[in-house]
């Protein structure tokens, strides 16, 4: 009986430890309680990082701008600015990480450029509050 609970506690130990997974060299923000990490690899240099690329850019670039969000177009779609000018954002209630934005904030976001038609947009995967 012993054997069968040791045995079920290291499993489950194990199982939480792979779970944990990812890419990290110590210079990329670990999180905190209740924030979400990207887990992957992220190459940062390959990162549009400005509005007026990320309107150039090819469908799935990755990106990462800061700035702000300045009108919001319905529950999960809204405008976001930076130096560079505005493009149409698309943020899942995930990404908030149980933050509240205001257009006051300055804000970083990260996701991916989504070119739909003649439309681009960023799918937004992580916002954080600067």
């Amino acid at each position: 009986m012993k054997n069968v609970m040791l045995i079920t506690s290291l499993l489950a130990v194990s199982t939480v430890a792979a779970a944990k997974g990812g890419f990290q060299d110590g210079n990329h923000h670990k999180g905190g309680k209740g924030e979400h990490v990207q887990q992957g690899f992220v190459d940062e240099s390959r990162m549009v990082k400005s509005v007026s690329e990320a309107l150039k850019a090819d469908d799935y670039t990755p990106v990462l701008l800061v700035g702000s969000i300045v009108k919001q177009i319905d529950s999960d779609e809204f405008i976001f600015k930076d130096s560079t000018g505005e493009v149409q954002i698309d943020v899942k209630k995930r990404a908030w990480g149980g933050q509240t934005i205001t257009p006051q904030d300055t804000i970083e976001i990260q996701g991916k450029v989504d070119k739909e038609w003649s439309q681009t947009e960023i799918d937004v995967h992580r916002v954080t509050k600067k």
